[in-house]
């Protein structure tokens, strides 16, 4: 596996260009006293814009500040109010009613009513989003100020569905008959005056911003897939902001005097997905060998370089209540080889695996968007090797993952799993772990105990039998391993000096870009 780590000097010429590029055909929005300084801010991170939908690019409408939901989530994982002011539950959690805040308005100047609120949720309800799974029968307006919720069955964690990225709100406008986005017309403290797909947002201070409001008048957001691009943008001038470095080029620029660093561990797990049905991983004994060979903490010291990031269990553990207290462990290379050739495998002349006359080759994909995960196949190569087993890695785009879980064709992958879309991993669970697969989950394995556990967790309201049932999940996942944890994610960003407020948000809702000034 060859990575190229040379950057043509025309494309970063390129990419300075663009993000220099003025706004002066923009339309002006009213910042009045928000700053005086006229530099404009970029912010750079991997992710392409896929379209103006929420359905697919809402996370990055969010984390801009441009769209926001019914409800927040602080650093602690807290629910809090964000465009509802407070939200209450009847009929044992079938029935939800939240009450707005007032005076709030759209980025085009029309206030926000339950209305514009029924509308976004309804159309958010109908597509591929978190709200799929809330088991949502109808959304409707009470009044101006009042949504309510009916549900199917109960659900003690509906605010974490709303607070997803996917469920935004935006003003009516914004969308066409047909109920797709055209527009982003937000209530955020930034509004978009142009969106560029796939690359580019130009964006502007809201003056009527209900809550806090911004003190950088302009921010342009930009895609760029290299980290070594990123780390030359913000080493290039004290006006850009990027995010999710690799450890050498974040090594350097913590030693440059003129830049600020901040990391953070994220609600975010490295994992490898398996086509359960693969006869090399139909046995759950030769997924818990894979498993145990795996050395997470030196992974995490020489890949990412930090300590204590070795995920042994799944979900982070910012989840309390969702582990069962797995000991760090260092693998025993000869006795989980030792244990594989007990399980029907056979050993070559070389020392490799076989199994029914054949070599056991591991196929792979995984994706450099995250700077990281290449360096962790090369790790997991090396580490494989010594029980055997020959794995073969493609690094291509994120969008390969889905795709050949879809077409069937998808061995194992890589990937970087967020499992804080929403304060509470439920959710996320319940999409990984469907018995139908999950693109970014499970595919080929169902677990019956496992899916009436998260059914359970999601309607009762006994909170000791809640987290019985929680560690009776995790308990599932440890032993049976349809997923494989490798390392805890923590995200990195880096801007100049001159920058202040940077903050890096655990759950990944928001860069906090109205708390920066300069």
């Amino acid at each position: 596996m060859k990575l190229k780590q040379t950057i043509p000097i025309g494309s970063l010429v390129a990419i300075l260009a663009l993000t220099a590029c003025s706004t002066d055909d923009q339309p002006k929005a009213n910042h009045g006293a928000l700053s005086v300084n006229d530099k404009t801010l970029t912010v750079v991170t991997p992710w392409e814009i896929t379209n103006t939908d929420p359905s697919t690019s809402g996370f990055i409408y969010q984390r801009m500040g441009i769209g926001e939901t019914l409800v927040d989530v602080d650093d602690a994982g807290v629910i809090v109010p964000a465009l509802a002011q407070t939200w209450k539950t009847t009929d044992n959690g079938k029935t939800w009613v939240f009450t707005l805040r007032d005076d709030v308005k759209f980025h085009d100047g029309t206030p926000m009513t339950a209305k514009e609120v029924v509308n976004s949720l309804t159309l958010a309800l109908n597509k591929p989003t978190a709200l799929k799974s809330a088991n949502i029968k109808l959304i409707k307006a009470i009044d101006d100020k009042t949504v309510e919720f009916q549900l199917a069955e109960p659900l003690s964690t509906l605010p974490s569905y709303l607070a997803h990225a996917t469920a935004i709100i935006l003003a009516s406008a914004s969308f066409d008959d047909k109920g797709q986005a055209i527009k982003i017309i937000g209530t955020g403290a930034y509004q978009a005056d142009k969106v560029e797909p796939p690359q580019k947002i130009e964006q502007s201070a809201y003056a009527n911003y209900w809550g806090q409001k911004a003190h950088i008048a302009r921010i342009n957001y930009l895609a760029n897939s290299r980290s070594e691009t990123r780390a030359l943008l913000v080493e290039s001038g004290d006006d850009h902001l990027v995010y999710t470095l690799d450890s050498a080029s974040l090594k350097r620029l913590q030693n440059n005097s003129d830049l600020q660093v901040a990391t953070q561990t994220l609600a975010r797990t490295i994992t490898i997905k398996m086509n359960i049905a693969n006869p090399l991983f139909a046995d759950k004994t030769t997924r818990q060998a894979l498993s145990d060979a795996i050395d997470r903490d030196a992974i995490a010291k020489s890949v990412l370089r930090i300590g204590n990031a070795g995920a042994y269990e799944l979900l982070p553990p910012m989840f309390g209540g969702w582990q069962v207290g797995v000991a760090k462990s260092t693998p025993d290379y000869p006795a989980i080889k030792a244990k594989l050739l007990a399980n029907g495998f056979d050993e070559t002349a070389d020392g490799m695996l076989q199994k029914d006359g054949k070599p056991v080759i591991i196929s792979l994909i995984t994706f450099s968007d995250r700077p990281e995960l290449p360096l962790i196949a090369t790790a997991l190569q090396d580490q494989w090797r010594k029980i055997g087993v020959d794995l073969q890695v493609n690094i291509t785009n994120s969008s390969e993952i889905p795709k050949a879980h879809q077409d069937g064709t998808l061995q194992m992958a890589l990937y970087a799993r967020n499992y804080g879309n929403t304060p509470d991993p439920l959710a996320s669970l319940q999409e990984d772990l469907n018995p139908q697969g999950s693109d970014w989950g499970v595919m080929n394995y169902h677990n019956p105990a496992l899916t009436q556990a998260l059914h359970d967790i999601a309607t009762i309201t006994d909170d000791a039998k809640r987290d019985e049932l929680k560690k009776q999940v995790a308990t599932i996942l440890v032993d049976e391993r349809p997923l494989i944890p490798i390392v805890y994610y923590h995200q990195s960003a880096s801007a100049h000096k001159t920058l202040q407020g940077l903050s890096l948000d655990p759950f990944e809702r928001k860069y906090n870009l109205n708390q920066l000034k300069w």
